[in-house]
């Protein structure tokens, strides 16, 4: 997990808002912008985050009038950051210790992008795929072939998510 980074896996760029921002301003921007949150910052300082969800359950669902609320009313202050250099295992570390499911990505300290948990495990699933095709090229194994029963030099490869030991020739008719 150490060779993947948190900034190589950034697919949500920070959209940037102010706190005096009306909660009608910020809700036409995340929706122009296809995302569900952006970061508040004052005076070049991430002082909050807003997402769809505050605007739902802090605003609409109470019946205010998002033209007259501000961002700062409904931000969830001091957000859980976390620098592009780190690893995507330190950004889950941090996402449970938080108990959380999105994270902003800085770098110095300025605001890059989010990643969230759905982001951290397609990493994670690429990286595993990656892993099982070098292992599949190796092989000090020998002994009964479980598709043909040939003896011979085995190969383990995944069928349907199940590991299985294999000849070459087998496993070259998976197209592997």
């Amino acid at each position: 997990m150490a060779g993947i980074s948190v900034g190589q896996i950034v697919k949500r760029k920070a959209i940037i808002v102010k706190p005096d921002d009306t909660v009608h301003k910020v809700a036409k921007i995340l929706a122009r912008n296809r995302v569900g949150s952006a970061v508040v910052v004052e005076n070049d300082e991430i002082v909050g985050v807003v997402t769809d969800r505050d605007i739902l359950d802090k605003v609409v669902a109470k019946g205010k009038d998002p033209k007259k609320v501000k961002v700062r009313d409904i931000m969830t202050q001091n957000p859980v950051t976390i620098e592009d250099d780190y690893s995507i295992s330190d950004a889950i570390d941090r996402m449970m210790e938080k108990g959380i499911r999105r994270l902003l990505v800085t770098r110095l300290g300025r605001p890059i992008g989010f990643v969230t948990a759905a982001d951290l495990l397609a990493a994670l699933n690429s990286m595993n795929s990656e892993e099982e095709e070098e292992t599949i090229e190796e092989t000090d194994v020998y002994g009964i072939c479980e598709l043909c029963g040939q003896y011979g030099p085995l190969y383990r490869v995944y069928i349907e998510g199940e590991e299985k030991w294999v000849c070459e020739a087998c496993k070259d008719s998976l197209n592997l």
